[in-house]
């Protein structure tokens, strides 16, 4: 961003005296920082492993020692994949990893002409005498690591790519495909607006998933340090520190994805209501101008799920405080939102204003719960409040001791619980925009500076908060939103993209970006409809809406001081769209509820590139402006300014348009009319697409177009709680003309006493529930639980 938009926007959003500050904190940084960095008298030689010396086998791995120092140990994980721990160097702690990651396993270790060779029958790893690594699946080559280079601290690793290489991954990116390309892996706060090519982002991972016709594989690096990733010829990884650990997973994308997540956990199933539609803005500076914003979506007839409050609700942003004057009976606001079935869900930073009348400040204070410089002070910040001392959440007393401040907002209602600026982020007028590099953090005891802890930061703000509701509302399921994270987030909080700019490049790099995330085993993400930092004029506005009802996360959200963004605001015509829009993702909570089932049992994201399921076709790698939302729906947004028509690459198989039931025979690129009030979208032949129908189940059946069987999934609980659930397996035996549908359930939660099933796309002449013959209507037929139905199609 170049420094005279880097300093209107920094006006804009914090103010002119705030900005100035920003330069007495960039020189206090500075001074810290050379302060306390020693430089090293003599240049740093690197070293490599030489040649081999000692092999020595333990269960599951063996131990190797080269020349020059240099160790490596390997472990099989699982038949897909296998653990390499490069030292020296500190190996981080267990944040990432579940400790379910080990699967019990015959490990054969043998001397080949080349090496040492592991294997389990399924993927092999040979170590190479001169410290190389293949990694061989199916018969065929996959990987090969080049031998690693140690410059102390710091360690270089690099892999060889084929030339047909996708990459996917990496976190938060501004594009589907990776390569080429050249990434820091550093959790960064862009300044309050990014747009395609702006790197880095809030969320970075050292996560990749490789599509090649030589078989795919993922590559995890458990190293939290400040870290950049090219890709081109090769893939090359250098990190400022720790140990070199890289977990790989040799496996088809939803394997690995599944293999993934159970190494580092997978996202349980939400509260049903985070699925819904959520409405904010920052500046909503009164409880008044709230109720008027809620009025104006009821008046309308718009459904509203959930009321994010942003900052302005805050006493002086101070952290834990609600203004007594501007938000007074705060509990009873948020009392009358619930009333009307819409959740309340507040904003909380991590910087602690210093002031020695707030009490969250002086507890932190008298704790020891703030991170420190090398000399035991806090260091400081400066962020909204003003200057700050930030938690050192690595700490698990600090954990519990912010955890207790959660506990009055659920006592007043509060449902969940949104994270900003947890890179950490800080206000700067030049370099790194967070605290010193050399700051301390406890690390679970073992110690360690900011340079290693800040892409950990917010994951330990996020474990602290979910630990907390846990804890303090047992009977309910926490929902935390974060900007920040690392590997492990999942298991704790949804993600959203952050500032992104209201430009059409911006919605088309949307949908790249929340893939992306969900590779990283981040599967609920969203945007800010409309961009954050901008005026989206209505056409853009509509289209971006109508995305965002098809993504796993659902938020209308923009900055202070951008026009008014409530959905009304940009005209008649823009607010009976969205009313549909609104509507339909109301009429998709089912679906869209057992894809959050199955993302907690699998780590399957909701939203899907289209080589998740289809990889055969190389066209599918880098295509980006289509998705899978689950595996039943083809999503096809619009993101070019005045199109009313698109082109969209149909799979293999056959689909039906939602908006008029044709239906389009797979494999081709087809033309589909998108007008202003549509998003085009289609569904898998072989479906069975469960719907809310007003409260009543509706299961449209879209026959298969083969001869076989194809099976759809639907999970019904409470919505909440950890009570009795039901999981259903509906299967259709497609034979000539001959349909038909079996339900299958088990678990203890009620079924519905009625449901509305709807044959799309064909005639029929006959039909038999349950043996029993039918009048079938065309609008469908309504009837109880069935165990089959029976068709015999015209």
């Amino acid at each position: 961003m170049n420094p005279i938009k880097q300093f209107y926007l920094a006006v804009r959003f914090i103010g002119l005296p705030s900005t100035l500050r920003t330069m007495a904190y960039s020189l206090y940084r500075d001074r810290i920082e050379k302060r306390h960095t020693r430089q090293s008298p003599q240049p740093v030689v690197p070293v490599s492993p030489l040649s081999l010396l000692e092999v020595k086998p333990f269960h599951t791995g063996a131990y190797f020692t080269f020349q020059q120092g240099i160790k490596l140990e390997v472990a099989l994980l699982s038949p897909h994949t296998a653990r390499l721990t490069w030292t020296p160097g500190k190996a981080a702690p267990f944040y990432a990893v579940t400790g379910e990651e080990t699967i019990a396993l015959l490990v054969n270790l043998k001397e080949v002409p080349d090496g040492w060779m592991l294997s389990t029958g399924g993927l092999q790893v040979i170590v190479h005498p001169d410290g190389r690594v293949s990694y061989r699946s199916e018969g065929r080559l996959i990987r090969q690591d080049e031998p690693p280079v140690f410059t102390a601290p710091a360690w270089q690793h690099q892999a060889s790519l084929d030339p047909d290489a996708a990459i996917y991954g990496l976190g938060e990116r501004t594009r589907l495909d990776l390569r080429p390309g050249k990434y820091r892996l550093w959790n960064t706060d862009p300044n309050g607006s990014y747009g395609p090519g702006d790197d880095p982002l809030y969320v970075n991972i050292p996560v990749f998933y490789c599509q090649q016709s030589a078989g795919g594989y993922l590559a995890f690096y458990e190293n939290p340090f400040d870290a950049s990733a090219e890709f081109n010829h090769q893939a090359i990884f250098n990190f400022k520190g720790g140990a070199l650990r890289l977990y790989l997973t040799a496996a088809p994308l939803p394997k690995a994805l599944e293999e993934y997540s159970r190494l580092t956990g997978r996202s349980p199933l939400p509260p049903r209501w985070s699925l819904g539609f959520h409405q904010c803005k920052w500046g909503y500076r009164t409880a008044e101008e709230v109720r008027a914003v809620v009025a104006g979506f009821r008046q309308r007839q718009l459904p509203l799920d959930a009321f994010h409050f942003d900052i302005d609700y805050m006493d002086g942003y101070r952290v834990f405080t609600v203004d007594p004057e501007r938000f007074p009976d705060f509990d009873r606001l948020v009392g009358d939102l619930a009333r009307e079935d819409i959740r309340s869900v507040v904003i909380l930073d991590p910087g602690v204003k210093i002031d020695p009348d707030y009490g969250v400040y002086t507890a932190g204070l008298d704790g020891g719960h703030f991170c420190t410089l090398p000399n035991g002070k806090p260091v400081r910040s400066l962020v909204w409040p003003g200057w700050v001392h930030f938690p050192d959440f690595s700490n698990p007393e600090t954990r519990r001791w912010w955890g207790e401040y959660y506990r009055p907002f659920l006592q007043d209602g509060i449902a969940g619980f949104w994270h900003d600026m947890n890179e950490p982020a800080a206000f700067t007028a030049w370099g790194e925009r967070t605290m010193p590099v050399i700051s301390q953090h406890s690390l679970e005891g073992r110690g360690g500076i900011h340079q290693e802890a800040h892409n950990l930061y917010g994951l330990h703000m996020n474990m602290a908060a979910y630990n907390a509701l846990r804890s303090q509302q047992p009977d309910k399921r926490p929902w935390l939103l974060t900007r920040s994270g690392w590997a492990g987030v999942q298991r704790y909080a949804w993600k959203w993209t952050g500032d992104t700019e209201s430009t059409w490049d911006a919605l088309h790099m949307t949908i790249g970006t929340v893939i992306g995330l969900g590779l990283s085993g981040i599967p609920y993400s969203g945007p800010d409809i409309g961009g954050f930092s901008g005026n989206p004029d209505p056409e853009l506005y509509v289209r971006w809406f109508q995305l965002a009802a098809l993504m796993p996360f659902f938020r209308n959200h923009a900055a202070v001081g951008s026009e008014r963004s409530e959905p009304w605001q940009y005209g008649e015509q823009a607010t009976d769209i969205i009313r549909q829009m609104l509507h339909l993702r109301r009429r998709l909570m089912p679906y869209l509820y057992t894809l959050a089932w199955e993302a907690s049992q699998t780590g399957a994201p909701l939203a899907r590139p289209l080589a998740w399921h289809y990889p055969q076709d190389q066209r599918f790698w880098v295509l980006d402006d289509a998705y899978l939302l689950g595996s039943d729906l083809l999503i096809a947004p619009v993101v070019e300014q005045g199109a009313t028509s698109r082109r969209v690459l149909l799979p293999e198989g056959s689909w039906t348009h939602f908006w008029d039931d044709r239906y389009y025979p797979g494999g081709e690129e087809i033309e589909i009319e998108a007008p202003f009030e549509r998003i085009p979208f289609f569904i898998r032949a072989g479906s069975v697409l469960p719907l809310d129908e007003d409260g009543l189940l509706g299961l449209h059946v879209y026959p298969g177009d083969h001869a076989g069987e194809f099976r759809s999934h639907l999970y019904l609980d409470a919505g909440d709680g950890y009570g009795p659930n039901r999981q259903s397996v509906f299967t259709q035996h497609c034979r000539g003309n001959r349909l038909m549908l079996q339900w299958r359930a088990e678990g203890n939660y009620p079924l519905p006493e009625q449901v509305r099933v709807v044959l799309h796309g064909n005639q029929h002449a006959a039909v038999r529930i349950d043996e029993q013959p039918v009048e079938w209507h065309p609008e469908g037929l309504v009837t109880q639980p069935f165990e089959n139905i029976k068709f015999v199609l015209q």
